[in-house]
């Protein structure tokens, strides 16, 4: 059987590059051939301009848009390890840019699917991406999603009556999140929630894909999506409190004072090694918490000012909400242990019971 996964693989961020090879990991370990569609949204390569004429993008999002092209073009050495990693570990087909090229040229599968990430995220992408609701699929193919995300809670209610359109083509319906869930209960339909594929393949997958070790000494690693005093300013005691050096990840230089490396040119596997071998991780970012949990390690979570459900509600699931800063100096919740031999079975119950939809879904 051939599975055709559409999802935002194509954009350089590390949680979607990888739940990419997650997926097709999965769909591999149930005997499938899996394509992932090179679809490359026209929208995904707007210029400064562009993203400034978008009429149903909010402002905050337009402005932060614009500060993260701004600040990342030009960083060709973090580009190329994305675009090396495209090509070595994920089975690409040929590139298409609309629904329309997608209509005229169908890649050959059997089953079509919507993957993980904010395929459904209307906000983001400024309208309904009919591509990512598979409209290029015809009647006769199987459609399922996976672990999909609309990155919001509720429809916008011009929106409604099409998604549901859209939605009820599928023969099977996954979801990352319990606000898909709801929504799609909303529209009338069911669907399943199951995990993010980086939590749904075995954790020795994600020991064997990590690059060596970069560092020889302890460190903190700093990994920050988001613009924070707060969270600059923690990770800057929280290191001299410990004597550590601190490892810094973002894609522009931010930070300038003693004993910190900051890194912008990090590539998927080495983002991986990072996280396994720090001795203390401070974060904002789901996929990162996802592999701090996956890796063991002892991490704290600096939540951001909006998009942090996720982080929380697996917090919630894995018994870890203390691990969520409150404070300015709460470095003692470090000194707790994480009983992962607690969360690894809950894991493995989690992992059973997606992999349960990805079969009966397949065989549907």
């Amino acid at each position: 059987m051939k599975v055709a996964n559409i999802t935002l693989h194509a954009v350089n961020n590390y949680g979607s590059i990888l739940q990419t090879y997650a997926t097709e990991y999965l769909f591999r370990m149930l005997g499938c051939e899996v394509l992932t569609i090179d679809y490359v949204r026209k929208t995904l390569k707007m210029s400064a301009w562009d993203v400034i004429k978008a009429k149903r993008m909010p402002l905050t999002l337009k402005a932060k848009t614009l500060i993260s092209m701004m600040l990342i073009k030009g960083n060709e050495e973090r580009a190329t390890k994305f675009r090396d990693f495209r090509k070595s570990h994920l089975t690409l087909t040929k590139r298409y840019s609309s629904n329309e090229e997608l209509k005229m040229s169908l890649p050959e599968a059997d089953v079509y699917c919507t993957g993980s990430d904010q395929t459904w995220n209307t906000v983001c992408q400024g309208d309904i991406p009919k591509a990512f609701f598979l409209d290029f699929v015809p009647p006769e193919k199987k459609k399922i999603s996976f672990a999909a995300s609309f990155g919001i809670k509720e429809l916008p209610k011009e929106e409604i009556d099409d998604i549901k359109t859209l939605l009820s083509k599928y023969n099977s319906i996954s979801v990352r999140e319990q606000s898909g869930v709801d929504i799609i209960e909303s529209l009338g339909l069911h669907s399943t929630l199951v995990l993010d594929p980086t939590l749904a393949v075995p954790n020795e997958v994600w020991d064997e894909l990590a690059a060596p070790r970069m560092f020889k000494e302890d460190y903190i690693l700093a990994y920050k999506l988001n613009r924070s005093s707060r969270f600059t300013k923690y990770m800057r005691d929280f290191a001299k409190s410990k004597g550590l050096k601190l490892v810094l990840v973002r894609s522009r230089k931010e930070i300038n004072f003693v004993n910190c490396t900051c890194l912008t040119s990090v590539g998927p596997q080495e983002w991986l090694s990072l996280i396994k071998n720090a001795k203390y991780v401070l974060t904002d970012s789901f996929h990162c918490t996802a592999f701090c949990i996956l890796f063991h390690r002892q991490f704290m979570c600096i939540l951001p000012p909006s998009y942090s459900d996720r982080i929380v509600n697996i917090l919630q699931e894995t018994g870890l909400t203390n691990r969520i800063s409150k404070d300015a100096d709460d470095y003692y919740i470090f000194d707790g242990v994480i009983n992962y031999n607690i969360i690894d079975k809950w894991l493995l119950n989690k992992r059973e019971q997606t992999n349960n939809f990805l079969k009966h879904a397949l065989a549907q």
